[in-house]
């Protein structure tokens, strides 16, 4: 089978110029026989882009990433995340070919510095649906942001366009717990509520305007006073 833009390799000692070349190919191979095990998915159909905005991660696109799947970790491979459908899609290098992966043969993958787990209910913990978790802190305890878009259409032009909403779960003592607010996750650390308390107030921490930065605070601080 040959590949678009890759020629057969002549048999015999390479000219100057075709050694380059030949070692261009011969790194072509070896890429595609490295990632084989991610070209197994379902190819993905682009979404409507008649709708305003993206259901990308971040409207960041095809970008580098790493992502552990099916038992083998993938470095460096380009990652489009899809928050609207939860689907990680790569690119099969040569092909242009954008592949759905299997959602359930992922561990976690990496992108523009974010560490996303593939994260599973079970009988102990029903408040997480199954599905992709960012984790924005792991010490004794752990923070997970939930990313999603969803459609939204204006009744009144009937235009529609892609809306961010971001679900909060801290996760403590082996349970999670979804938090929304300030009280929330004071409730969550209430042994040490007075202290955290007063430590978000003297440092300025607010969660109004920065949710996510004030529960990691809150959560690394709970521990500092804990362990």
């Amino acid at each position: 089978m040959l590949w678009p833009g890759v020629a057969l390799a002549q048999t015999g000692p390479l000219a100057n110029d075709e050694a380059p070349k030949q070692k261009v190919i011969s790194l072509f191979y070896n890429s595609i026989n490295d990632n084989a095990g991610l070209y197994n998915g379902s190819e993905y159909i682009m979404y409507d882009q008649r709708i305003k905005g993206t259901p990308y991660f971040m409207d960041g696109g095809q970008q580098s990433g790493d992502v552990f799947y099916n038992g083998t970790l993938y470095a460096n491979v380009s990652l489009i995340y899809e928050t609207s459908s939860e689907s990680v899609v790569v690119r099969e290098f040569g092909q242009g070919v954008f592949i759905t992966l299997v959602n359930e043969k992922i561990n976690y993958f990496t992108l523009l510095g974010h560490t996303f787990i593939h994260l599973t209910p079970d009988s102990s913990n029903k408040v997480i649906n199954d599905g992709f978790y960012d984790r924005l802190y792991n010490g004794t305890t752990a923070v997970y942001a939930k990313r999603q878009k969803t459609v939204y259409e204006d009744p009144r032009t009937f235009e529609k366009s892609f809306v961010e909403n971001n679900h909060y779960f801290i996760y403590k003592n082996n349970t999670f717990y979804e938090v929304n607010g300030k009280n929330a996750v004071l409730n969550v650390f209430k042994t040490k509520k007075k202290e955290i308390a007063k430590y978000i107030r003297q440092n300025d921490i607010s969660y109004r305007k920065d949710p996510e930065n004030a529960i990691v605070k809150m959560a690394e601080y709970y521990d500092k006073l804990t362990h």
